[in-house]
């Protein structure tokens, strides 16, 4: 209350005053936002240029690491599927098919070869770049060449063969004596010595007049024989020249020892060095005070590196920062600077328009805020709750409200479609690898890496048969009841689905998440799906249908897993040598009668809480020696007791033991009595028919000698 000139109160309306504080204290909020936006606006230029430099670092470490890792998993592919002893020109043939694919993946990739123990060596080069001299030129409709170094008790020779894209013969080089002996070679005897891929510091190409690195490992097939990828650092300075936004930006990768790795201008400086026998472009040699100026800022701040700075140069004023390039190549660093006027100078012309637009809209923000804050907070507060149910995956929220804005109409549809969407994602793609991807810590990338997985193969007995007497529509129906009965089963046990092929399941357990326990989770996945199938038979009998009886396939072991297919559609699956194994084991089953087979390894790796049975010592498809296969009888597990062996294999088990005792030690006549009871006791165990058989065909033998 206030007094006027007559004595009387002055009164203030209740919306006056409200407007009055409010109108305070949004002018005195306003006045400190737009002194702190004047405070910040140089402090965020800076941030926004530390921003633009980290961008940058990280495509150029991208570049590299993605170049690495794809060199990596061909070399990976490669140790473990070629065979070094095959004959050098058929090598040659083999390693001009694997660089013709890396041409489009890897530009970087020059060349690819093998050295092996005994001194030979055969390397394929692509024709794309500069030629080795030995070649000659003039080879119309020339793409690659490869060089065969052949070691003889005299001395070593080396000869060439040029062909086409597609591998055939062009020209032909007599052999020459050569000096050259892989074995003497760095990176030959880091292979043997490294479990794993070796990367070479950069150096200059015996062959060809370019710089680059080479990325090697050891067979997996010969102790001896190693395997390598020629990668040129030619491509890294065009893609340095494209990084290059605005044109003042100058950025560089070198060494700690200062060599100039790769520059926008990297081929001009390597053209115009003299011949100093093999030596590498130093940054000094590039005759540039700013490069010098760089290297120089590196070297005394070498312990701050990833941190930004200034520093000066013939009295021009620069803003840069290095980082490790990493990723396997440790030695190797990015720098970047750019004048601090360029960088500061249209900041300074924002900053004074941004004063003036803060203040207006400060003001109409103020209108604004109070007519819709009310009306769009709850709304956006609902679909934010929605949303973070959607993305913890718990789906089924409550419908909203509609809303007469557009904005909140259409946020409240793109969250029901991302509902939608994510749902039926996951019924295409395993729940575990969804939430990698939804938690940014997968990715889409074509490679894999190595890693211990168990496989299980499964498989329908008869179902041809069976799906020849019903229709189309009836297969399909009786299929995705099957899948869903035995998959949920899986699943539940840790079970990463690769595929359904036709009426077989591919399952793997320890990834993409890993656990210590994944051979137990594989059997007991393996011993619900087969239980559940039981009950899922009933009804299909019950119903007037076919039983599905299903045979399951286990091994455990080494393989790649990752990302294979092409650049629109990739799968996530596991390769290798347990793989296929796994599916071996799947069709022995019809030969022994069995429902789970596994291998020796399952069979160790399991844990005591497993009852398996010995069936056999045999080669399977693809395998090179004997393998011990097992039955997986059964689970001792309190809370599930439908997964405990059935009374019948536990009768004969004991019984068993001796007789597979008795033909391992060759007394057959033993076994043979032994084995009429056992099939006389459980005449529906194949097994025990199958050695019945062997027993009387060792004794046929026997007697016959």
């Amino acid at each position: 209350m206030m007094r006027r000139a007559d004595g009387q109160s002055f009164r203030w309306s209740l919306q006056a005053v409200v407007a009055l504080v409010f109108t305070l204290v949004v002018l005195a909020i306003s006045s400190a936002l737009i002194g702190f936006n004047h405070y910040q606006l140089t402090k965020l230029t800076v941030r926004d240029a530390e921003d633009d430099f980290q961008r940058i670092s990280n495509n150029v470490r991208d570049e590299i690491s993605g170049s690495l890792h794809i060199a990596g998993s061909v070399l990976d592919t490669a140790s473990l599927t070629l065979d070094p002893n095959l004959p050098s020109e058929q090598l040659g043939g083999l390693l001009i098919s694997i660089l013709k694919d890396l041409d489009d993946a890897l530009p970087a990739a020059m060349g690819i070869f093998i050295g092996r123990g005994d001194g030979s060596h055969i390397v394929v080069q692509s024709l794309t770049g500069k030629w080795p001299h030995e070649i000659g030129t003039g080879i119309e409709g020339a793409a690659y060449a490869f060089m065969i170094i052949e070691n003889s008790s005299s001395q070593h020779t080396a000869r060439w063969v040029v062909t086409d894209r597609e591998g055939k013969e062009l020209r032909r080089i007599p052999p020459q004596p050569s000096e050259f002996d892989p074995r003497r070679r760095p990176w030959y005897r880091a292979s043997l010595q490294s479990p794993g891929m070796i990367i070479t510091p950069p150096y200059r190409f015996a062959s060809v007049p370019e710089v680059g690195i080479t990325l090697a490992r050891q067979s997996r097939q010969q102790e001896d024989a190693v395997f390598g990828i020629d990668m040129t650092l030619a491509s890294l300075d065009l893609y340095l020249e494209k990084l290059r936004i605005p044109a003042e930006l100058e950025l560089l990768v070198f060494d700690n020892s200062g060599v100039l790795i790769a520059h926008p201008r990297g081929a001009a400086y390597r053209a115009a060095l003299p011949d100093r026998s093999g030596k590498l472009l130093t940054v000094d040699d590039a005759r540039s005070p700013l490069l010098t100026g760089m290297f120089k800022t590196f070297q005394q701040n070498h312990d701050s590196l990833g941190q930004s700075a200034s520093f000066s140069v013939n009295g021009d004023e620069y803003f840069g920062r290095t980082e490790r390039v990493g990723e396997g190549v440790d030695n190797l660093f990015v720098s970047l600077a750019i004048p601090y006027d360029i960088m500061i100078g249209p900041a300074q012309q924002i900053r004074s328009g941004l004063l003036l637009i803060s203040a207006a809209s400060v003001l109409l923000a103020l209108l604004i805020v109070l007519l819709a804050s009310r009306r769009l907070a709850l709304p956006l507060r609902k679909a934010t709750e929605d949303i973070g149910r959607i993305m913890k995956f718990e789906f089924g929220h409550t419908r909203r409200a509609p809303s007469r804005i557009i904005e909140v109409g259409e946020l409240s549809r793109a969250i029901d479609t991302l509902e939608i969407a994510l749902m039926n994602f996951m019924r295409y793609v395993p729940d575990a690898l969804v939430r990698r991807i939804i938690g940014r810590k997968f990715s889409a990338d074509l490679g894999g890496k190595r890693q211990p997985v168990t496989v299980l193969f499964s498989d329908v007995a008869g179902f041809t048969t069976m799906a020849e007497g019903l229709d189309p529509e009836e297969v399909m129906a009786k299929t995705s009841r099957y899948f869903s009965e035995i998959g949920n089963e899986l699943v539940r046990s840790g079970a990463t689905i690769d595929k359904y092929i036709g009426d077989s399941i591919m399952a793997f357990w320890n990834a993409p998440d890993e656990r210590q326990d994944h051979v137990a989770a594989a059997c007991l996945g393996a011993l619900r799906a087969s239980h559940r199938l039981e009950r899922l038979n009933a009804k299909f009998v019950a119903e007037g249908g076919a039983p599905m009886r299903t045979r399951f396939g286990m091994h455990t072991g080494d393989a790649v897993v990752g990302n294979v297919g092409s650049v629109d559609r990739v799968n996530y699956t596991v390769l290798g040598h347990t793989v296929n194994m796994a599916s071996r084991f799947e069709k022995l089953n019809k030969r022994y009668g069995t429902t789970i087979l596994v291998s020796e390894d399952v069979c160790a790796a399991a844990g005591e809480n497993y009852l398996f049975r010995f069936v056999d010592r045999t080669v399977p498809e693809g395998a090179h020696r004997p393998m011990a296969v097992y039955e997986l009888l059964g689970a001792m597990r309190p809370d599930e007791p439908e997964l405990a062996p059935v009374p019948e294999r536990l009768e004969t088990l004991e019984a068993w033991e001796v007789v597979r005792a008795l033909c391992e030690a060759g007394d057959w006549q033993t076994a043979l009595g032994l084995l009429e009871k056992l099939v006389e006791a459980a005449p529906d165990d194949i097994l025990f028919r199958v050695y019945l058989d062997r027993c009387r065909a060792n004794l046929g033998t026997l007697q016959t000698t």
